[in-house]
């Protein structure tokens, strides 16, 4: 459809909004600043489901019919790598070995650079303009002595994706500061505020190419 900007948020449960009762999460907010910074509507489309691992988000964009529907994205953004570090928390509880928190951060850098390397070749064979923002973790659990290490280390890989069309987002900083008030009851997700807080610090990165081409 001309003159509208499409929106393909792919993740984990933040993409889905969970924890933000009563509320869309960061997609609506930040689907209304697209609206008001580029003056053109927006048709949203998700792809996420709560636990999704970064091997998960990987097979997926492997099926020819999703890159039928990524194909028109002029916006991606991207939630993922919690549910992987907290799969090795688990198996790290079991045996107290460290090797397997660096093994998953091994496997997180290769299926992130397939995960972006995919969604430039779909777009490749699709040449609309669009750019892609990928989300950085942020510290439910600064009780545990070695959460924020490893928290650190995740996002240096998400960090390490940026290019003219790739911008990492941080919401640790912010969230450190604001503590559970931006959390959910349960303490893990977002909650309404905290939502909002994530959608002001994506569209703090700016809309090039987007802001100088016609669509």
């Amino acid at each position: 459809m001309e003159g509208t900007i499409y929106y393909r948020p792919l993740g984990d449960s933040l993409t889905l909004g969970t924890g933000a009762f009563f509320h869309r999460g960061f997609i609506h907010s930040y689907s209304n600043a697209i609206t008001n910074v580029l003056k053109q509507p927006v048709r949203t489309e998700v792809f996420a489901r709560r636990g999704m691992m970064s091997c998960e988000l990987k097979y997926m964009l492997h099926d020819p019919a999703i890159h039928k529907r990524l194909a028109p994205a002029n916006i991606i953004t991207i939630t993922i790598g919690s549910n992987d570090l907290l799969e090795a928390h688990d198996h790290f509880l079991n045996t107290f070995n460290p090797v397997i928190f660096e093994r998953a951060e091994e496997t997180f850098y290769k299926n992130l650079i397939e995960i972006i390397w995919t969604l430039h070749f779909i777009k490749y064979y699709h040449p609309s303009p669009y750019f892609i923002r990928i989300i950085g973790l942020y510290n439910p659990f600064p009780h545990l002595p070695y959460s924020a290490f490893w928290i650190n280390r995740f996002n240096a890989i998400l960090q390490s994706m940026e290019s003219p069309l790739v911008r990492y987002v941080d919401v640790l900083t912010p969230f450190s500061i604001r503590g559970r008030r931006v959390l959910s009851f349960g303490g893990v997700h977002p909650n309404r505020k905290g939502y909002q807080l994530i959608a002001k610090k994506i569209n703090e990165t700016g809309y090039e190419p987007l802001s100088y081409l016609q669509l």
